[in-house]
């Protein structure tokens, strides 16, 4: 199928589900302010409008994966698209933070079906002659998200409100359903995989009963159960899937010192950015009075310092993974530090966007790489995996500030000191991996790809 058009439809549909799902992890950061005033939430209430939808996106991906392999890609991939639709326009009309919560969080599994089922599809329309190209055109489109999802939040929000935010992912859907029905590709399912893929569930259930024992620290009694409830959940994941003939996370994975290096990487670049984009969005708005718009454009400083990062990265020749991914770690914890100073200064927010988009350049290629080399029959899984503890992470940052409130006046500011100190521990973790990784071809071809 390869050389026909209808190939190229499947590429569209994929882009453009993909496209939906990375343009809503940043769209909303946005209309934050005006959504949170409509509704009146609590800053408990917002961190889990933003925490609920990576949060279950996360968690339930592998799961996601191993359902839509026995199942059938197409179906999952359009089972996934609808759900992410009807969830957006529940979220577009919501009139409490339950029922936004709730939206999100469906929004979330929405795309827990589709991103493995669409990933397996494009390959499978591309085996052979043209792949190079597709994955080009894939890539190119997907790097350009960041800035897309920021501008047309800026957009919508100051133009209509933030409930365009939510209901743009209708038009995203219906295109990208149009586009799948008249591609007619077929990927063969293997209906034995399915199995165990419940497990993905107390995954879910057990990072979000800890996520909320971060939000509630001021009850202690509150938070302390949900904590315990949390762990007992997890540590019952992590001996189920041990004991399972076909384990959703094979252990095996965490074997090679690259690839540890590339997990902590995601994680920790989870917890610094979505937290910061929230944190900046609000400073910009309410402390500058920036327009929605303005704030947009402000933070476009992000993914062009990213390319700039990626520029000199190609100029500066190959490096090993780990030292890059552990260098950009740096980099994002000294924009951590700066933003930790004034997190409500105009000029801190521009450097540390700019900051942070260079040490992104240096984190994420090489992860995205590393975590797939050598991984032999587990590289669907092994993507899998970052992408969750990538998305784990964000959930921790977003929970994070809501913790340190509770305990100071001064949370703005610690809550990224935090993240910074995190950060630095992170940074001489990955150095002390760098002299048991030899491999700095992965880290040109990194470069090359992005």
């Amino acid at each position: 199928m390869s050389g026909k058009p209808r190939s190229w439809l499947v590429l569209g549909a994929v882009v453009t589900g993909q496209l939906m799902v990375g343009v809503d992890a940043t769209i909303l950061a946005l209309a934050v302010p005006g959504m949170a005033a409509d509704l009146h939430l609590s800053s408990q209430a917002v961190a889990w409008v933003m925490a609920g939808y990576v949060l279950a996106a996360g968690s339930l991906m592998i799961a996601g994966g191993r359902v839509a392999q026995a199942a059938g890609y197409k179906r999952v991939m359009t089972l996934g698209l609808v759900t992410f639709g009807l969830a957006s326009a529940v979220g577009g009309a919501a009139d409490s933070a339950w029922v936004l919560i709730g939206a999100r969080g469906a929004q979330g599994v929405g795309a827990a079906a589709m991103t493995p089922a669409a990933m397996a599809r494009l390959s499978a329309a591309f085996p052979g002659e043209g792949r190079d190209r597709a994955y080009g055109i894939f890539g190119m489109i997907m790097g350009s998200g960041t800035a897309i999802g920021l501008l047309l939040g800026g957009m919508l929000t100051q133009l209509s409100g933030w409930r365009a935010c939510m209901y743009v992912n209708v038009a995203f859907v219906a295109v990208a359903l149009i586009l799948s029905a008249l591609a007619g590709d077929r990927v063969e399912r293997s209906p034995g995989h399915g199995r165990g893929s419940w497990r993905g569930l107390l995954l879910a259930v057990g990072a979000a009963l800890v996520i909320h024992a971060l939000t509630v620290v001021a009850s202690p009694g509150q938070a302390t159960a949900f904590g315990v409830a949390g762990v007992l959940v997890l540590v019952g994941f992590a001996i189920s899937d041990r004991r399972a003939v076909t384990p959703l996370i094979p252990t095996e994975l965490f074997g090679d010192a690259t690839r540890r290096v590339a997990y902590l990487g995601l994680f920790l670049w989870g917890v610094a950015t979505i937290a910061t984009f929230m944190a900046a969005s609000s400073s910009l708005q309410q402390v500058h009075q920036l327009s929605p718009l303005a704030t947009g454009v402000v933070f476009l400083i992000y993914p062009a310092a990213i390319q700039l990062g990626l520029f000199f990265s190609r100029r500066s020749g190959a490096t090993p993974p780990a030292r890059s991914i552990a260098a950009g770690l740096a980099v994002i914890c000294t924009g951590q530090i700066v933003f930790a100073i004034a997190p409500t200064g105009l000029a801190t927010v521009v450097i540390t966007l700019g900051i942070m988009g260079l040490g992104t350049s240096q984190v994420m290629p090489n992860a995205n790489s590393a975590m797939n080399r050598d991984a032999g029959p587990h590289a669907g899984v092994a993507g899998a995996v970052g992408t969750t503890l990538q998305q784990l992470g964000a959930s921790v940052g977003l929970a994070l500030p809501v913790t340190l409130t509770a305990m100071t006046a001064h949370a703005p500011g610690i809550a990224p000191g935090v993240t910074a100190l995190a950060l630095m521990i992170g940074s001489g973790l990955a150095l002390r991996q760098t002299r048991s990784t030899t491999t700095p071809s992965s880290h040109a071809a990194a470069v090359r790809e992005s």
